[in-house]
């Protein structure tokens, strides 16, 4: 009678548990990155509206603010970052590389039509040229590392608006898996997107949709994630 497993059967069943591990493992980190990614940018989202609702409630509607006309960065400092806990602004950058809460690196490393790195890439990895602007895209950095992008233009409307759910310095820095794009409209902050049909927020035939193979596709993820309820369906 034997009192144990045989050497062989010990290597035979570590093989089995080995496969098993190989083929769930990818899965579960896959599924687990889905929910963090939806829980970062749920919790982005209503800290920024929040604070843009209490920044009208002292300093009136938003639309009428005259810093629209001026700078981003002034818009940061006066309105948002005192609403929301260790806010840290980061002024604007003439080179486009160095926006986004820049500290001296980022990460992704997306070849722009001059042979530039540039910050961030669309899913099909073609790099980002706009709607982020030199001398215009200001930032502020949460305490969890979240960093929001906000552009000033007085003759714009929407204004734009980014959500970088882990900071420039970490990636993939890509639109939908955690660059996402939103507007301010009139005094309302938005997915850009939210007036889409549901049909081509994965239309792979849309410019900027949310299908990974789509011409400059991602612009439109943040849309496509709450029209799910806040569920990433996409990857």
């Amino acid at each position: 009678m034997k009192n144990g497993f045989t050497m062989a059967e010990v290597l035979i069943t570590l093989g089995i548990i080995g496969i098993v591990a190989s083929m769930t493992m990818p899965g579960l980190i896959k599924k687990h990155k889905r929910v963090e990614t939806e829980t970062r940018l749920k919790k982005a989202y209503s800290t920024i509206s929040q604070a843009f609702l209490a920044a009208q409630a002292k300093h009136g509607e938003a639309k009428y603010w005259p810093e629209w006309e001026t700078s981003s960065e002034e818009i940061l400092k006066r309105y948002i970052a005192p609403e929301i806990k260790g806010a840290i602004v980061y002024e604007t950058s003439e080179d486009k590389s160095n926006l986004m809460c820049y500290e001296g690196k980022f990460v992704g490393d997306y070849i722009n039509g001059n042979k530039e790195s540039t910050q961030y890439g669309w899913m099909d990895k073609v790099y980002i040229s706009s709607p982020f602007y030199p001398n215009n895209t200001a930032s502020i950095k949460l305490m969890d590392g979240t960093c929001i992008g906000l552009n000033y233009n007085s003759k714009a409307s929407p204004k734009q608006l980014f959500i970088d759910i882990n900071g420039s310095y970490r990636g993939p820095n890509m639109a939908g898996y955690d660059l996402f794009f939103f507007q301010i409209d009139q005094n309302t902050i938005r997915p850009y997107g939210y007036n889409w049909k549901t049909e081509d927020l994965f239309n792979l035939s849309k410019t900027n949709s949310c299908h990974p193979k789509a011409t400059r596709g991602g612009m439109v993820c943040a849309a496509k994630i709450m029209n799910d309820g806040w569920s990433i369906k996409y990857w």
